[in-house]
């Protein structure tokens, strides 16, 4: 074993001495060789990253706003919450609390000026347990008292809104006795918070008020709409869903954080695989200029690989001499290239902040955290080091069988 590892550090200390000279830095293509590499893998790293931290801020406002799991009632309301919430925590073991809500669509006024608006009434002291709409509120607070509510940030600029500005919601209601007629109802309400949802739609329709207040106005007493489930691992979201979907049956409708953008979600993680196997391709290029870079060091060095070989070296140790070449420009240019990544992660969240480079209205969401992982950085670093080591494998097998007598005549 200390045998073998003597042997290594002196194929090492050989492959760098034959490699980083002033000839390998200052001539030929070798410089841009590796500038490539640097740049492929500094792509695949900003792209990779970008990408992951799309799928993170989408599933986080997810979470954030519509919880782990919602259970809707079709077509009727809740109206026992004590019997209904018992019945759900008996169905899963892993619910750790439920806050009732419920919703309409309703119309806002202000000044002249309408928009259709969906209203979600809820207890702010439930709330809290279950969502985390504190930590996206801009300015002001959550709707606690009587004519109170909280709106989205692109409904805020679309109407000039501020906090302690009044609007109207009004609510279509059917008529007791004309089922195809409908009667207006409508209320002011005081702006008293302003918030980022984390998604465009969000923000421009969504408006949060006091539980009590909307059961009031669409006149539906003390019932609800459906619940909001907080779990112990969001991970498991759609395996509790399902199981719960499966107790409750038809009559209610059970979603999980991933199931309200599932489309969404499965288009990025396939966009994911394509655009790392597209940014790759500069990997592979930058390669092929490493081999021909690597061929023509060997054949420089043709007088000491004869050298080599005279001292007692095979021919199979000297083509491990020159896959250590291989694997030591790889080495390199992934972890320049990891820098550089890293660099372009930051200038892209600094410009996020300058200039709005995600439409909303295309993405979903007008804003990216970038998110950077380890996994993302170990498997680029594995795929551009088989690219390199099979890059190197030509040349160095081309010097390994190299004849001692041709070597020294090349002289």
């Amino acid at each position: 074993m200390q045998q073998a590892m003597m042997t290594f550090k002196l194929y090492f200390w050989l492959a760098t001495k034959l490699l980083f000279n002033r000839k390998f830095f200052f001539g030929g293509s070798a410089p841009l060789s590796i500038f490539g590499l640097i740049l492929g893998v500094a792509a695949l790293i900003a792209s990779q990253s970008v990408m992951r931290g799309f799928e993170v801020s989408l599933k986080k406002a997810m979470i954030d706003v519509t919880a782990d799991i919602q259970i809707v009632k079709k077509g009727k309301l809740i109206d026992d919450w004590q019997e209904f919430s018992e019945k759900i925590k008996k169905i899963e073991p892993n619910i750790i609390d439920m806050a009732k809500f419920t919703y309409a669509e309703a119309v806002l006024a202000h000044q002249g000026h309408v928009t259709g608006v969906l209203v979600q009434g809820m207890n702010a002291n439930e709330i809290l347990k279950i969502l985390n709409i504190s930590k996206r509120l801009q300015g002001g607070r959550l709707p606690e008292k009587p004519n109170e509510i909280a709106i989205g940030i692109g409904l805020a600029k679309k109407f000039n809104l501020k906090i302690n500005d009044a609007v109207y919601l009004a609510v279509p209601l059917s008529t007791p006795f004309e089922t195809q007629s409908f009667r207006r109802r409508s209320s002011e309400f005081v702006i008293l918070g302003i918030a980022d949802f984390g998604k465009n739609d969000w923000n421009d329709r969504l408006v949060l008020s006091n539980l009590k207040d909307l059961q009031n106005l669409i006149e539906i007493g003390d019932r609800y709409t459906g619940a909001f489930l907080k779990i112990k691992n969001s991970e498991i979201s759609q395996s509790v869903s399902v199981k719960i979907s499966e107790q409750l049956g038809h009559k209610y409708s059970v979603m999980n954080w991933f199931d309200v953008n599932r489309n969404l979600f499965e288009a990025v993680a396939l966009e994911k695989i394509v655009i790392f196997f597209v940014v790759f391709l500069i990997v592979i290029v930058a390669a092929f200029n490493i081999s021909s870079t690597l061929y023509v060091l060997i054949r420089q060095r043709y007088k000491d690989i004869s050298i080599l070989k005279t001292m007692g070296l095979s021919e199979k140790s000297v083509r491990h001499l020159f896959l250590i070449q291989g694997f030591l420009v790889g080495t390199v240019g992934s972890l320049l290239g990891f820098v550089l990544g890293l660099l372009l992660c930051v200038g892209f969240m600094f410009l996020q902040t300058q200039f709005s480079l995600i439409s909303g209205s295309v993405y979903k969401i007008d804003r990216i955290d970038v998110s950077v992982s380890g996994l993302d950085f170990l498997f680029i670093y594995i795929a551009t080091m088989m690219a390199c080591l099979m890059a190197a494998y030509y040349p160095a097998k081309k010097g390994a069988s190299l004849q001692i007598v041709e070597g020294l005549r090349e002289d």
